[in-house]
């Protein structure tokens, strides 16, 4: 009876932490015979997704702390950190996000694209962010985005070039 009871438990907690955990693992393959690789940690028990993006010098890493209601993105050819404010009117939840990964989609077409400004200050106390958000940009200048307005007529508020494409999400420097 002790066994049943403890193969239970055992079975219980591995079920319950399989489903708090989606890992996906996208890879693409670029017009010109380059490689993107992604990768989407989502806990939701936790109320964290990380993504990787592996694309050489243009890599990037981002994590949504739901729990905080902050997102950072690591943009290594910038060399900074960038930290948002997770609107829930607008930013891809959790179960958008998992959904979005799972179909290997880098945009989904239900989402609205999202212009955010990042002000030109440095941050200068990363704790108020929480502690998920400190350990990805520790060391690295960062700063704040703002969400914009919808832009008006379709037109961007960013030019080409500036541009960081994310989940729907446009940083504008």
């Amino acid at each position: 009876m002790k066994f049943l009871i403890a193969t239970a438990v055992v079975l219980g907690i591995f079920l319950a932490q399989s489903r708090a955990t989606d890992n996906i693992d996208i890879n693409n393959s670029g017009n010109e015979g380059g490689s993107v690789s992604q990768n989407v940690n989502i806990n939701n028990q936790d109320k964290i997704a990380t993504i990787n993006n592996l694309n050489g010098w243009k890599s990037w890493d981002s994590i949504c702390d739901y729990g905080a209601g902050f997102a950072a993105t690591r943009l290594f050819h910038k060399q900074i950190c960038v930290i948002t404010k997770i609107n829930k009117d607008s930013f891809p939840s959790l179960s958008q996000l998992s959904a979005i990964a799972k179909d290997k989609k880098q945009i989904s077409t239900n989402t609205p694209l999202r212009t955010y400004t990042v002000n030109p200050r440095r941050v200068n106390n990363m704790g108020v962010f929480g502690q998920h958000v400190e350990a990805l940009c520790k060391g690295l200048p960062s700063y704040t985005a703002q969400e914009m307005p919808d832009n008006v007529g379709g037109f961007s508020l960013c030019h080409t070039g500036s541009i960081i494409t994310i989940l729907g999400i446009n940083f504008c420097f």
